[in-house]
């Protein structure tokens, strides 16, 4: 072997032996709890609302990055009552609130 093919060949096998190495997308939930909140949409929904809603949309995402989840329930509770919504909004502000509620009773002792 050539010292340039020997290099080659040990790149190859390093690269080979990472190959299968890595995290998987998301966790495997077994008891029904949930491990992460998942809003990725309830930002984007309310996108084009007016000033008031996404004030509240903003003040819901900092309690639940906060783990504040009693306000995070309390700021959906407000936006799932407000007559501006459309159907869309409604669903994810529901989806939303049952992620919260069952993340609050799985961290109660």
């Amino acid at each position: 072997m050539t010292f340039p093919t020997w290099i080659t060949g040990l790149l190859m096998a390093g690269t080979l032996a990472f190959a299968g190495c890595g995290k998987s997308e998301k966790p495997v939930i077994t008891d029904g709890t949930v491990q992460a909140i998942d809003a990725t949409k309830f930002r984007p929904a309310f996108a084009s609302s007016n000033p008031e809603i996404k004030a509240i949309v903003g003040k819901v995402m900092m309690s639940i990055q906060g783990s504040l989840y009693k306000d995070a329930l309390a700021g959906l509770d407000k936006l799932s009552g407000l007559p501006e919504l459309d159907e869309a909004q409604k669903k994810i502000v529901a989806d939303l609130t049952e992620q919260v509620k069952r993340k609050m009773a799985a961290q109660s002792p």
